[in-house]
């Protein structure tokens, strides 16, 4: 599985330390969307535009000022925005569960996006896909694509890869760590509660996983794009 994926990069046989996805890369953690309300700022480039990125570090501020209950309306009227990308919604509720807040009924639990962690090379790499059709692929060696252009077909594999986790989503666990795991493939459900590790990884899980792989690959190279491609990581904050 994901063997096509080690000529296509150049890659070293050795992880390097420091890299995207290795595992203190404050990327790789801001693609489970459950970074606290300071880590997610200092990813970010605010400009003054009014949006998620700019509410969120306005939030931040008001915490530092000791309005708490300032911050949480705040953020909590992110989730009105016309336009909220998923990584923003669960950043958002990220957040809010710092200061208590817990999201209600049905939408709490609700599978907003996947990350699956592939062994490779003797560390490992990582796939995110979220139900807004944005994508992401970190390889151990440093190369990534980072997919967010609209695009319908990218959009159902992401879909199909979110759908493939939910028969396993009655044995799921809050994740504790964002530490990569210490063997195996390891499938993580993000939803407004927090990311949720499901107990196996199974086939259709694999499956799906490698189709969005394929396709991100193939659109890459097809727009001969660079692989640290669609858009700019420091974008994945929001």
């Amino acid at each position: 599985m994901f063997e096509f994926l080690k000529g296509l990069f150049g890659r070293a046989t050795v992880a390097k330390p420091g890299k995207l996805g290795s595992e203190g890369d404050p990327i790789r953690h801001m693609l489970f969307g459950s970074q606290s309300l300071r880590e997610q700022v200092k990813q970010m480039r605010p400009d003054g535009r009014s949006g998620a990125s700019q509410a969120i570090a306005d939030a931040q501020r008001l915490v530092e000022e000791g309005k708490k209950t300032e911050a949480v309306a705040l953020l909590r009227t992110i989730q009105d925005l016309p336009v909220l990308e998923t990584l923003s919604q669960l950043g958002v509720w990220s957040a809010l569960r710092e200061f208590g807040e817990k999201p209600e009924g049905r939408a709490a639990f609700e599978v907003l996006g996947v990350v699956l962690e592939m062994p490779s090379g003797g560390a490992y790499d990582t796939l995110a896909a979220y139900v807004d059709g944005s994508a992401r692929y970190l390889n151990f060696s440093g190369a990534a694509i980072f997919w967010d252009v609209p695009d319908p077909v990218v959009k159902r594999l992401c879909q199909t890869l979110v759908d493939s986790t939910l028969p396993a989503s009655r044995g799921a666990k809050l994740r504790a760590s964002l530490s990569l795991p210490k063997r195996g493939l390891q499938a993580t459900m993000l939803t407004r509660s927090g990311p949720y590790v499901i107990p196996t990884a199974t086939e259709e899980v694999i499956n799906a996983g490698d189709g969005l792989m394929q396709e991100l690959i193939r659109r890459s190279q097809h727009k001969k794009l660079p692989v640290e491609a669609a858009s700019d990581p420091d974008d994945a904050a929001t």
